[in-house]
């Protein structure tokens, strides 16, 4: 039995832009609570920022909040390139 390499590449492809695009279309709601909650432990409640802008590619998404007048960006990044669960980190300006 051969193994055909071409058909493992193209499959291995199409489920690599399959991964990408989920990344970037699916449902951003959870990532976004995480996100506002990283920025929300930082101080006491309640929590007042405001979401003002979101960047989503198939590596990261990046949300940026206003608080007290200053923008705060948070980066939510998979464990492996294109799976595993999101964790968010707050980035230095």
């Amino acid at each position: 039995m051969a193994i055909n390499l071409s058909r493992v590449f193209g499959l291995l492809i199409v489920a690599t832009v399959v991964a990408g695009l989920l990344n970037v279309y699916a449902d951003a709601g959870p990532i976004e609570r995480m996100a506002r909650a990283r920025v929300c432990e930082r101080h006491s409640a309640p929590c007042r920022e405001r979401l003002g802008s979101v960047l989503r590619t198939p590596f990261y998404h990046q949300l940026e909040f206003i608080e007290g007048g200053k923008p705060t960006t948070v980066r939510c990044r998979r464990s492996f390139v294109f799976v595993g669960d999101f964790s968010c980190a707050i980035q230095a300006p």
